[in-house]
C-alpha cells in the first residue's frame, strides 16, 4: 500500500516541479532537439532541408506539446480528451502498424498474391489501404473505449 502512495506522491511532485520549471524544460528540449537534428545532418543521415525543417518544427511544436500535456491533464473535459486520444491516436497507431504488415504480406513482398499487378495499381492499392485500416482500427478503439465507459487509466487519476 505504501508503494502506491509513494507512486502517487512522486507523480504529483513531478508535475508540480514540471509546471514550475517550464522554461527550463523548453530550453533543454530545444537544445537537445537542435543538437540531435544537426548531428544527424553532419554524420550524413539527413539532408540540409530536413535538418532545417526539423529544427523549425522543434521550435514550433514543443511549446504546444507541453501546453497540451499540462492543460489536458488538468482539464474538466478529460473524458472528451480520452476519447480523442484513444480513438484518433490509437486508430492511427494500430492502423499504421497493420498497414505495414498487411501491405508487405499481401502487396509488396515478391511472393505476395497481389505482386503480379502492375506497379501503379499496387501502389494505389497500398496507399488506399492506409485510411481503410486506420478507420477500422479507430472503430475498434472506439468500441474498447465505449466498453470501458471512457474511464481514464488509473495511472492518470489523482
Amino acid at each position: 500500500m505504501k508503494t502506491i502512495e509513494n507512486k502517487e506522491k512522486n507523480h504529483k511532485a513531478f508535475w508540480k516541479r514540471f509546471s514550475e520549471r517550464w522554461l527550463l524544460v523548453n530550453l533543454v528540449s530545444y537544445i537537445a532537439g537542435t543538437l540531435l537534428f544537426w548531428w544527424l545532418f553532419f554524420i550524413g543521415i539527413i539532408n540540409l532541408m530536413i535538418a532545417i525543417f526539423l529544427t523549425i518544427l522543434n521550435f514550433l511544436f514543443l511549446p504546444l506539446l507541453y501546453y497540451i500535456v499540462i492543460y489536458f491533464r488538468e482539464s474538466k473535459h478529460q473524458k472528451i480528451v480520452i476519447k480523442i486520444a484513444l480513438v484518433g491516436g490509437g486508430g492511427f497507431c494500430f492502423g499504421g502498424i497493420a498497414w505495414f504488415i498487411i501491405g508487405y504480406v499481401l502487396i509488396q513482398a515478391p511472393w505476395a498474391p497481389l505482386h503480379v499487378l502492375t506497379p501503379v495499381l499496387r501502389g494505389r492499392i497500398f496507399l488506399l489501404l492506409l485510411p481503410t485500416l486506420c478507420v477500422i482500427a479507430a472503430y475498434i478503439m472506439y468500441r474498447i473505449g465505449k466498453k470501458r465507459n471512457w474511464r481514464p487509466s488509473s495511472y492518470l487519476m489523482d
